[in-house]
């Protein structure tokens, strides 16, 4: 797909003055910092949906901790030579 942006002339600056300064053609830049807004715009979507459907538990860091020990401790013992 192809289409056409008006920017105002102080965006339009703003994006030749990035492309220029990071060695990429203004299409580049454009192209860059759309895809960029759109990975921000579904990463927000994603974060909404798992709030909507938190149930509120939470594991204290602590006991986070504990078990990565505990499991690696007992790779450790399976797997001595691996030190």
């Amino acid at each position: 797909m192809e289409f056409t942006v008006k920017l105002p002339q102080e965006a339009e600056k703003l994006l030749a003055d990035m492309a220029r300064a990071s060695g990429r053609t203004v299409d580049q830049a454009a192209v860059e910092a759309i895809l960029e807004t759109i990975e921000d715009w579904q990463d927000a979507r994603i974060a909404e949906e798992r709030l909507r459907d938190d149930d509120g538990a939470r594991i204290p860091l602590e006991d986070v901790i504990r078990k990565v020990e505990l499991r690696e401790a007992a790779q450790r013992r399976k797997n001595p030579a691996a030190e």
